[in-house]
C-alpha cells in the first residue's frame, strides 16, 4: 500500500475516533453561531414583525427601506423566486386593494447569529382582510437578516405551508413542535 493512502486512512480513522465536539470545533471555528442576547433577539423579532406588517401599511417606501437590494424570496405556492423590485410592487398592490393584516403570530422561533448575519427559523399564522372578507394562512419560514448601519435588513426568506394543513376554516399543525 502506498504511504499516501495509509496516511489518508489513518486521518479518517483518527477523525472517526475523535470526540464529536473536537471534530466540530476544529471544522468550524469561525462559523459557529454565537449565543443570541436578549437585545439582539428583541431587535430581530421587531425587524421581522415590522417587515411583515409593512406590506400592509400605507407607506411603500417603508418596504423598500427594510429590504436589502440583493433580496431573494421564495414564497409558498409560487414557482418564480422574487426579488426586491417585485416584492415592492406586490406591497403596492396589496396596499391599493386596502388589504390589512388582522392577526400575526410566530408561535415558534429559533435564531442563529453569525456576526452581522442572523437566520431565523419560525412558524407563522396570519390573517388578512379587506373589510368584507378575511383569509388565514400558516406555515414555516426561514428568514435571513444582515446588520447594516446598526439596523437589521431583510435579505431573504423561504416560506412554505410545511407543518400545517387547512381543515375547514382552521389551520392545524401536522406534527408536534420539535423539542
Amino acid at each position: 500500500m502506498r504511504k499516501s493512502a495509509i496516511v489518508a486512512i489513518a486521518a479518517v480513522i483518527g477523525l472517526a475516533l475523535a470526540p464529536a465536539g473536537q471534530v466540530c470545533e476544529a471544522a468550524q471555528p469561525e462559523a459557529a453561531s454565537i449565543e443570541v442576547s436578549d437585545q439582539v433577539r428583541a431587535e430581530l423579532f421587531a425587524a421581522r414583525e415590522t417587515i411583515w406588517r409593512a406590506f400592509f401599511n400605507d407607506d411603500p417606501a417603508q418596504v423598500e427601506a427594510l429590504l436589502g437590494p440583493e433580496l431573494i424570496a421564495i414564497q409558498q405556492h409560487q414557482e418564480r423566486w422574487e426579488d426586491r423590485d417585485r416584492l415592492v410592487a406586490l406591497a403596492r398592490g396589496i396596499q391599493q386593494q386596502d388589504v390589512r393584516i388582522l392577526r400575526l403570530e410566530f408561535p415558534q422561533t429559533e435564531i442563529q447569529v453569525f456576526g452581522d448575519v442572523a437566520v431565523m427559523y419560525y412558524t407563522y399564522v396570519f390573517e388578512t382582510g379587506d373589510g368584507q372578507k378575511s383569509a388565514t394562512d400558516a406555515g414555516r419560514g426561514t428568514e435571513i437578516f444582515v446588520r447594516r448601519d446598526g439596523r437589521w435588513i431583510d435579505v431573504g426568506w423561504h416560506l412554505d405551508s410545511g407543518a400545517f394543513v387547512r381543515r375547514g376554516e382552521t389551520w392545524v399543525r401536522l406534527d408536534p413542535a420539535p423539542q
